[in-house]
């Protein structure tokens, strides 16, 4: 056995994962418009921890495309799963603020394509990406502007109130699943392909030739542990790697 790929945070088949995040040339090659039917990203953070930061940059990466980006700072919940419960609420609470679509997206993420142009095109109340296994990621989520998607937000809320020990995404998903085997469901709930979704590391992610939106997975840094010598686990150098690169095109403008 190969010690030094024991200890390398990157394998051969991660490194080839790995989707260029886009410079400003690039950008300017592609002349993607945004246009008033274009929708509005929704985010929260809870205030101080390190989810301030990464909203920051998930900001940036959406108006350099001239995305509309509104961004909401919470009271902290007591523990990361209250935290991500948090979500629901404030969903219905922007759905009923503000009208036309809008896309929910985890603050740890950052945009590499303006996804409005395909989004734009789903007949749905809701969408969101389904892994392989069948479980929901709730990273990424179109809200249409419907009454079902309220009806849905509404019973995701009260979901989460009444199992507070339960993340977030897996009371969505007994919901979705639940209404799907009624006899009369009352929502239309379509599967967003991975490139809305895309974890930058992930080998088991389907081969995409284009990413919409990246995450990045902050959880890796609240749930980080030394090893010996002041080593910090693959996953999370991993992140820490990908998100300097990011930052550098960011920061440079090039």
């Amino acid at each position: 056995m190969n010690i030094l790929n024991m200890i390398r945070p990157w394998t051969a088949q991660q490194r080839a994962l790995i989707i260029p995040f886009p410079t400003a040339q690039d950008l300017a090659e592609r002349k993607s418009t945004v246009t008033d039917a274009d929708g509005t990203v929704v985010a929260f953070f809870t205030k101080d921890s390190l989810y301030e930061q990464e909203s920051r940059r998930m900001s940036l990466s959406a108006e350099r495309l001239g995305l509309k980006v509104h961004t909401a700072a919470l009271p902290n919940a007591g523990s990361w799963v209250l935290n991500a419960s948090l979500k629901p609420g404030f969903l219905l609470q922007e759905r009923t603020r503000l009208r036309g679509p809008l896309l929910y997206v985890d603050v740890d993420a950052v945009f590499h394509r303006n996804p409005w142009p395909e989004l734009q095109k789903l007949d749905c109340d809701i969408a969101l990406y389904y892994e392989a296994d069948g479980r929901l990621l709730s990273g990424t989520i179109l809200l249409n502007d419907t009454p079902a998607t309220a009806r849905l937000l509404d019973l995701w809320r009260e979901g989460c109130l009444a199992n507070p020990d339960t993340w977030d995404q897996l009371v969505l998903e007994e919901i979705i699943a639940r209404d799907e085997k009624s006899t009369n469901p009352q929502f239309r709930v379509l599967k967003l392909p991975v490139s809305f979704c895309w974890i930058f590391d992930r080998v088991e992610n389907e081969d995409v030739r284009e990413v919409f939106i990246e995450h990045l997975q902050a959880s890796r840094e609240a749930k980080k542990r030394k090893l010996w010598f002041g080593r910090i686990r693959k996953r999370l150098k991993r992140r820490r790697d990908r998100i300097d690169n990011i930052e550098r095109i960011l920061s440079s403008g090039s």
